[in-house]
């Protein structure tokens, strides 16, 4: 969402700039009326606003609890001190009888929100779905783990389903999948609003449900084994995630291009690219 509205912004801002420099030095008779102008400065904010309405209340959230609160109040004193200072003297070389100022001031103002969503895509968060103590862990836990022995306690032990649930959750944010919009894990229609333990759960039940399938009738077409498990009653697009899920921990494996059948092993180790390709 930060990425996108910066620079779909930026984009915007830049296409208004392009053609308000055709606008006469009095009055926007070329490319703009007075209207046309006013509803495009409204149409680039409402993206611009939404951006760095996103961008300020995440800022906090990369750092532990305790300075949360500190944190967002620097980087927004940073800011505004920033414009603060810097805006009169910007505005007042930029004043003049033509348009070419106010063209100047939008150009900057595009580049400055274009290399925003730019550092968004590369060095963001992806933090959805996820307790702001798993992003930044509070320090007095950090504090707690050293006490008496010097040395961090060791972690609690994973059962087989929350190590499966996490081994899914870092996927999800690596490589190219870390850009793409929207939910960080695989969501559907039937589970928005539903916690993501509760669609991690349901999701293993569909994937035990494929592995049975294949287990007792051997290997399957995609649409026989769709009908097989009664995936038309899961909802739009659980089986085909299901079965993704399922190819991708090694719980069945791929005979051709729409035939599956179950693993020869048991794994959950992240398969090859040839076996993570979407199903």
């Amino acid at each position: 969402m930060i990425a996108g509205t910066y620079l779909l912004s930026a984009l915007m801002l830049g296409g208004v700039a392009v053609l308000f420099g055709g606008c006469a030095p009095t009055s926007c008779q070329g490319q703009f009326t007075d209207w046309e102008l006013t509803l495009a400065l409204a149409g680039t904010f409402f993206f611009a606003s939404a951006g760095a309405s996103s961008a300020y209340l995440t800022v906090s959230e990369v750092f532990p609890m305790e300075i949360r609160a500190l944190a967002i109040a620097f980087f927004y004193a940073i800011g505004t001190a920033i414009g603060g200072i810097t805006g009169p003297q910007v505005f007042e070389h930029l004043g003049s009888s033509s348009t070419s100022g106010v063209v100047t001031a939008y150009v900057i103002g595009a580049a400055v929100m274009a290399v925003g969503g730019i550092t968004e895509i590369f060095l963001g968060v992806r933090a959805e779905q996820r307790r702001l103590e798993d992003i930044a862990k509070p320090i007095t836990a950090e504090e707690a783990e050293h006490e008496g022995t010097g040395e961090r306690a060791p972690a609690p032990a994973e059962d087989e389903a929350e190590r499966r649930h996490r081994a899914r959750s870092d996927w999800e944010r690596s490589g190219l999948r870390r850009y793409r919009p929207g939910r960080g894990s695989a969501s559907f229609s039937p589970f928005f609003g539903q916690p993501a333990e509760q669609r991690q759960e349901w999701l293993d039940n569909e994937i035990e449900i494929i592995t049975r399938a294949l287990q007792e009738r051997g290997e399957l077409g995609r649409e026989e084994l769709a009908t097989q498990v009664g995936a038309r009653y899961w909802g739009p697009g659980r089986f085909r995630a299901a079965l993704r899920e399922a190819l991708r921990e090694g719980r069945i494996r791929r005979v051709s291009r729409s035939r599956y059948a179950l693993a020869e092993t048991g794994t959950d180790t992240p398969p090859g690219p040839a076996q993570a390709a979407p199903a």
